[in-house]
């Protein structure tokens, strides 16, 4: 028997002393209203109604348990609100600063499309694992090595002029001698990192290899402020190592880095594996707003297909599901 149907009718034929009247008020005819009644009767082992040639009323037993009728029906009233609002209720997404506000936007409206809500935090690698760690996210976008990664972005250097060519950390050393006909010269220049790739996956090879390519210390500056770097870049005639994607939208020169070739990468956690479903189908979407592309599935549980970019068409590798659900713990 379905006890909440059943108070529903029960409490509607008490309100208006008809069964034809509380049958109405439900929506049903009035023989499932009386089939209802009956079973809730049986359920409960006693009458609720009297019937009389003009209605009916409520037993005494009825009236006691009225109360408690009601108390079920508004209860589960309740909980069908509370699930309708928590269907709406929007998916809290970290990504980086540097997503295309843009097609962040057609994420959004993709994923609005399928019934769902996307509310985007853009902060650093390291708030943003702090974050989900603390709830105050349900996912996230994980800057990971890139042959780790679902996707991943090519990196290279921005700068207030056009240069020429790509670039190899060595051309910022100082002991280089100018070549006649360069529209640019990059012995002594600094590279600027921001916040997006202060991680040690990036950070820590950029610096070792400028070491090893003979470098001074300061060359190699991880800013603690975005537009402190950009505005190195535009004042002081730094590089900025950054994807072609931001140097666009910065309106800056970029050339990709090519020794070292670096990438950055990412992929898709969240604390439950629910919300990993429900963002895995947006991968197209999530490599537009990275400026970047897919390389590694993603694969939903069970499944071996293989996903391509539409920008590149290149086939990603089916190396496993790198979209996993998350530890907490930080980049």
């Amino acid at each position: 028997m379905d006890l909440v149907n059943a108070c529903r009718t029960f409490t509607a034929v008490s309100e208006l002393g008809s069964m034809t009247l509380g049958a109405a008020a439900n929506g049903i005819p009035q023989p499932v209203a009386s089939r209802r009644i009956a079973g809730l009767e049986k359920q409960l082992g006693a009458r609720l109604f009297e019937r009389t040639g003009r209605g009916v009323s409520l037993t005494p037993f009825g009236r006691d348990m009225l109360a408690s009728a009601t108390r079920l029906v508004e209860l589960a009233d309740e909980m069908m609100l509370d699930a309708d609002s928590a269907k709406l209720r929007p998916i809290s997404l970290a990504v980086p600063t540097a997503c295309s506000r843009r097609n962040l936007a057609v994420l959004a409206a993709s994923v609005k499309d399928r019934g769902l809500r996307v509310d985007f935090h853009s902060v650093p690698p390291g708030q943003r694992a702090d974050d989900l760690a603390g709830r105050r996210v349900r996912a996230l976008l994980r800057a990971v090595p890139a042959d780790e990664g679902t996707w991943a972005v090519a990196l290279g250097c921005a700068h207030r002029s056009p240069l020429m060519a790509p670039v190899r950390i060595a051309d910022l050393r100082r002991s280089r001698s100018r070549v006649p006909g360069d529209d640019f010269e990059l012995a002594g220049r600094r590279l600027r990192l921001t916040s997006e790739d202060n991680v040690p996956h990036i950070r820590d090879r950029i610096r070792r290899c400028a070491e090893t390519a003979g470098l001074l210390p300061y060359q190699v500056v991880v800013d603690t402020s975005d537009p402190d770097a950009v505005a190195a870049v535009l004042s002081e005639g730094d590089l900025l190592l950054c994807s072609e994607a931001e140097a666009a939208e910065l309106e800056l020169p970029w050339v990709p880095l090519i020794d070292p070739t670096i990438s950055r990468g990412y992929t898709l956690a969240a604390a439950a594996d629910e919300d990993i479903a429900l963002l895995a189908d947006f991968a197209e979407e999530f490599a537009d707003c990275l400026g970047g592309s897919i390389v590694s599935g993603p694969r939903r549980r069970g499944s071996a297909t293989v996903r391509t970019h539409a920008r590149t068409g290149r086939a990603a590798s089916a190396q496993g599901p790198q979209i996993a659900r998350s530890t907490g713990e930080a980049p």
